[in-house]
């Protein structure tokens, strides 16, 4: 992996700095992602334990919170734990022992065997050590709890990202782009993220693939936003101004509408649940 996509994909100085626009423009998607995961792996119960790493403005913390669950949310930008503690005392939740600290996925400063669940969804698979992050997640559940994992099912990502790295390849013909984080190729198929799940520790293991729409206000909402939504991107930090004008260019023509009108573009992910 480049310098680029190192100090921009896992520099928690930007992630802080989008948490506004993340909470905004990514979140009521994965949310979506988030509600599946936690179905498909049983729920959780009242009382029980559970952990949510790289958990972001908190998708997945704060649905399990309202279903009772003592969640502790973990997550290496400052500025996502200090916006997710806000919301938890919003809600009231942090009066019911969920919290909120930030801390690297890969090494979590946590005691083996102390968690009902793990969860991480879209998180892992950002990680320069994703191998090191699912042991991680692995060792801190008990045996017999519950490691749960969401992916993207294209290296890409989902939604407006499919369509950025289109727009990308177009308006810079000949051009190499970064690669992506080595996660989104390693566990984009079934087949990898089972065999990456048991390696990690898990003895069995239950994998769905997950679609949902994602609604894209219009194609030049897309392309006028494009440095709120692909800041983190390594693809879009290392243009100058005339390349990203080019690239926001190419934004304006997709969806295959008129540039005023919303449409949707199917994200696909998966979930596995794995039992330690």
């Amino acid at each position: 992996m480049s310098q680029t996509s190192v100090s921009v994909m896992h520099d928690p100085a930007i992630w802080t700095d989008a948490v506004a626009n993340y909470e905004a423009l990514a979140e009521p998607h994965t949310s979506a992602f988030a509600r599946a995961a936690l179905d498909f792996a049983g729920g959780v119960s009242p009382g029980e334990r559970v952990l949510d790493v790289a958990a972001g403005t908190g998708a997945l913390t704060l649905e399990a919170a309202a279903d009772g669950a003592q969640v502790l949310a973990t997550d290496f930008a400052p500025g996502m734990i200090e916006r997710l503690q806000a919301r938890l005392a919003e809600a009231g939740l942090d009066k019911t022992g969920c919290e909120a600290r930030v801390m690297d996925g890969q090494a979590l400063d946590l005691p083996d065997d102390s968690f009902d669940a793990a969860f991480s969804v879209f998180g892992v698979i950002l990680f320069p050590d994703w191998e090191q992050g699912l042991r991680e997640l692995h060792r801190v559940v008990r045996p017999g709890g519950r490691v749960v994992v969401v992916t993207w099912a294209r290296a890409q990502g989902a939604g407006p990202a499919i369509l950025f790295h289109k727009a990308w390849l177009e308006a810079l013909p000949g051009r190499e782009p970064p690669p992506f984080p080595p996660g989104l190729y390693a566990l984009k198929e079934p087949e990898g993220l089972e065999a990456a799940m048991r390696a990690a520790g898990s003895s069995s293991l239950r994998i769905q693939s997950l679609e949902r729409a994602w609604t894209i206000t219009s194609a030049d909402w897309l392309a006028d936003n494009a440095d709120k939504l692909f800041k983190q991107f390594p693809s879009w930090a290392g243009l100058n101004d005339a390349e990203r004008l080019l690239v926001r260019e190419r934004l304006r023509g997709t969806g295959g509408t008129s540039p005023g009108v919303s449409f949707t573009v199917p994200s696909h992910a998966l979930v596995a649940v794995g039992t330690r």
